[in-house]
């Protein structure tokens, strides 16, 4: 009796150990796969520097877009997804960071109106040419009218150099 009494106390706190072991694994983080510079600059090159105008954070070297990429890389590490990372920095800072903006809402101004000027832009200037074309070059006379000839070859000469002139 005293022997499955120790064996069944051994077994106890054999399975008391595993489960302390297990617990204490299950809280301590383990070591995060080190994303390398292509998988960063994927996503990087989907935001833009919140310091300099038009640059894009895979090409910026100021401290804040090293601090955005260290961020990135974190992320990755973490697993998330290139959209999460990006939708995570334009709750954080706007639509601002965003290379494109989303096909939503105000944007598809954003979206369609260049295409609707540029078709407008070119009916507009289709009509103007053909108006141009129609109506007479400016500075030409109108066409002179022959006058009935007086019989001074002169006079008719006098004449018709007046008319043109005036």
């Amino acid at each position: 009796m005293k022997r499955v009494g120790l064996l069944v106390s051994l077994l106890v706190g054999l399975l008391a150990g595993l489960l302390v072991v297990a617990s204490v694994s299950a809280q301590t983080p383990t070591p995060n796969r080190r994303p390398n510079p292509d998988d960063v600059n994927r996503v990087a090159k989907k935001l833009y520097c919140p310091v300099c105008e038009n640059e894009p954070l895979n090409v910026c070297q100021t401290p804040a877009c090293v601090q955005w990429k260290a961020q990135i890389a974190q992320y990755l590490a973490e697993g998330k997804s290139d959209d999460e990372i990006v939708q995570i920095f334009v709750d954080q800072f706007g639509l601002v960071v965003q290379g494109e903006p989303p096909f939503s809402g105000v944007t598809v101004l954003l979206w369609i109106g260049p295409i609707v000027f540029a078709l407008l832009a070119g009916f507009y200037t289709i009509r103007l040419i053909r108006r141009m074309a129609a109506r007479p070059a400016r500075g030409t006379p109108p066409p002179v009218e022959k006058p009935a000839s007086t019989g001074d070859r002169y006079l008719d000469q006098v004449e018709s150099d007046l008319k043109q002139r005036l």
